[in-house]
């Protein structure tokens, strides 16, 4: 048994070699949810953001008077994915975070700004074509993001 155990050790060695480079390259990046009192527009800073996939999203809290989350689209996501949505962020500097392993376009807003037009795009690997997003399932709402003469479904 003891000449098994070295090359036992390589394989694990050389197996967690490569998890630990793969993680590595991953990317993380910052979306900020911000209110500008100025002119009053409510959005996400940047409003589109190019990952790979492997990469992870963090949304920021980064206003102090408005409460926001993040909120996908059903139907702007790709087939074979879950809609997601995060808690509700009160206060500076919370966060929440998703990893996109899938690689398509991933449409998303803030539920209570929506209307405000307070929307983003996460692009994981290249942008989808209309054919590859999902169909929403029964009970799951498209949340009026809109149609070709730019009216929203909360008008």
């Amino acid at each position: 048994m003891s000449n098994r155990y070295p090359a036992a050790m390589a394989a694990l060695a050389l197996l967690l070699g490569a998890a630990v480079s793969s993680a590595a390259m991953a990317a993380t990046t910052v979306v900020k949810m911000k209110y500008d009192e100025d002119s009053g527009d409510l959005y996400f800073e940047p409003a589109k953001v190019a990952i790979e996939a492997g990469d992870t999203v963090v949304w920021l809290q980064d206003d102090a008077d408005n409460e926001h989350n993040v909120a996908a689209y059903p139907d702007l996501i790709p087939a074979g994915t879950q809609p997601f949505e995060s808690q509700m962020m009160t206060r500076l500097g919370e966060s929440w975070s998703m990893t996109f392993d899938v690689e398509s376009s991933y449409f998303y807003h803030c539920h209570p700004h929506e209307a405000a037009g307070m929307k983003g795009l996460i692009v994981v690997g290249r942008e989808s074509l209309p054919e590859e997003f999902r169909r929403p399932e029964t009970g799951e709402m498209s949340h009026g993001h809109g149609d070709e003469d730019g009216h929203h479904g909360h008008d």
